[in-house]
């Protein structure tokens, strides 16, 4: 009875982290280009689940990138456009020890920490000020040079998730 305990737990921790670690990214098409970053549920489940379920449901599809600054980032996800909307779900902060470098995908959020919603943002160069206090959920793994074509007011056409 005991070795077939073990073998069931032993079956279910493994299927559990083959599942953990499905690597998944998401293809973010804009109107200069198509992006495509690696999603880390590792790092931030939460968020990953959030902008999973966004991108998945079309809720980005048609939405501007709504703030964009030279070698810093470009910011999209809120459909007023403003900055100051989003999908009116927020979900806690996710820091982890991970480092804000070119390509790497986090959330935005106001002077709450745990005000994550649906704006997100790219960073076009390093940017360490931002290391462990904004939620990094993912980072760039073609297609960077969009980054840099990405103007105030270009349209988000299309984004999804899949497996990798």
């Amino acid at each position: 009875m005991k070795k077939k305990w073990l073998l069931c737990l032993s079956v279910g921790l493994l299927a559990a982290v083959a599942a953990a670690q499905e690597s998944r990214i998401c293809v973010l098409e804009t109107e200069k280009g198509t992006v495509t970053f690696r999603l880390y549920p590792e790092v931030a489940p939460l968020t990953v689940a959030r902008i999973s379920e966004l991108a998945d449901s079309g809720f980005f599809d048609g939405i501007v990138f709504h703030r964009v600054v030279a070698d810093f980032v470009v910011q999209a996800g809120d459909p007023t456009g403003t900055g100051e909307g989003g999908s009116g779900k927020t979900i806690p902060a996710e820091f982890s020890h991970l480092h804000y470098l070119r390509g790497s995908v986090g959330m935005a959020r106001d002077d709450d920490i745990n005000s994550n919603d649906s704006q997100f943002f790219i960073c076009i160069s390093e940017q360490p000020h931002l290391d462990g206090k904004y939620t990094l959920f993912g980072q760039v793994v073609a297609g960077e040079d969009v980054l840099d074509r990405i103007r105030q007011g270009d349209k988000i056409l299309r984004m999804r998730t899949r497996r990798e």
